[in-house]
């Protein structure tokens, strides 16, 4: 029996994206949604109550106040995934980017409140988390992140701008050093210091890279390219969806690493390009902002906890 669906945003950029998607999932029925009774109170609660997994397209406070709604169902309530930044670091919440570690997995599989991570915190979590898991990085250092987007992250209004005649070709943003997809980095890393986070947008829709810069002498033990390479393989070597790519792999033959590669996948590449001379290396994680950075991350979610094999759909 198909599960039933009710996308609440289902127009936004996400929503769209989320719905493309599952109109292909053989397990699923997306409910119709009646628009013009989309903001309706009574109308929602309905909708909560008739699906069996909501998914909220949402800004942040209209999903705190559509979670408050489903929380009077009880028992009956669906399992909510929340595509904002509300609960990414709420301990009561899932987060849902299971390849972080088999107790964030489990937690998917029992949870009916579950966080998807923001797109350049995917980027950057996925790089983060072995080497904090390891050992070898202490939550204590200044970490610095990098990191260029494709302009459909902006949503709607910088899709737009990006139509215009005069848009500026790149640009960097989050110049107050507050991005808000920061807390979720440094809750589930447990960092002790605020990453400088850098984001940029440039003139392409879709795709993104992160990446943290290192020195050797930064590790607390002793590495080199060789040893950083092996760890982050064999922590995602089970992964259906993360893939460490080999020296030179992925890179064109001028020697670009470019954004867009995985467009239209939940796949994320994780590159190690590191140069031992100078003990120095770049960690980048490349993946579709729109794929795995949202609506592939929540659909992979609901596959878990709905108990499928979670590449289904995907």
């Amino acid at each position: 029996m198909k599960k039933e669906i009710f996308i609440d945003g289902e127009t936004g950029t996400i929503g769209l994206q989320v719905h493309e998607k599952l109109s292909k999932h053989p397990n699923v029925n997306i409910l119709s949604v009646n628009q013009s009774k989309r903001k309706d109170i009574s109308y929602k609660k309905e909708m909560l109550a008739k699906s069996d997994v909501t998914f909220l397209c949402l800004p942040d406070e209209i999903s705190v106040e559509t979670v408050q709604i489903a929380d009077e169902l009880g028992d009956e309530s669906p399992i909510i995934i929340d595509a904002s930044t509300a609960h990414r670091t709420n301990p009561h919440w899932s987060y849902g980017l299971p390849e972080l570690g088999e107790n964030y997995r489990l937690n998917l599989e029992k949870s009916k409140r579950i966080a998807s991570p923001g797109c350049y915190s995917t980027g950057a979590n996925v790089i983060l988390k072995p080497l904090i898991s390891h050992g070898v990085l202490s939550q204590d250092l200044p970490i610095i992140i990098n990191a260029v987007s494709g302009y459909s992250g902006g949503g709607k209004s910088m899709i737009n701008y990006f139509q215009e005649r005069n848009h500026e070709p790149f640009f960097n943003y989050g110049l107050k050093l507050n991005h808000k997809h920061l807390p979720e980095i440094i809750y589930h890393n447990k960092l002790k210091k605020i990453p400088i986070f850098s984001p940029s947008v440039g003139d392409f829709i879709q795709g993104m890279i992160v990446s943290i810069p290192l020195h050797f002498s930064w590790f607390t033990k002793k590495v080199n390219t060789e040893i950083i390479q092996c760890l982050m393989e064999e922590f995602y070597s089970a992964s259906n969806f993360i893939k460490v790519l080999k020296k030179n792999e992925g890179i064109s033959d001028k020697g670009y690493f470019r954004p867009d590669n995985l467009v239209g996948t939940n796949c994320l590449d994780i590159s190690i390009f590191g140069n031992d001379d100078n003990d120095q290396l770049i960690i980048s994680s490349r993946l579709d902002n729109l794929g795995k950075g949202a609506s592939g991350a929540a659909i992979q979610s609901m596959n878990i906890a709905l108990g499928f094999d979670e590449t289904l759909g995907l």
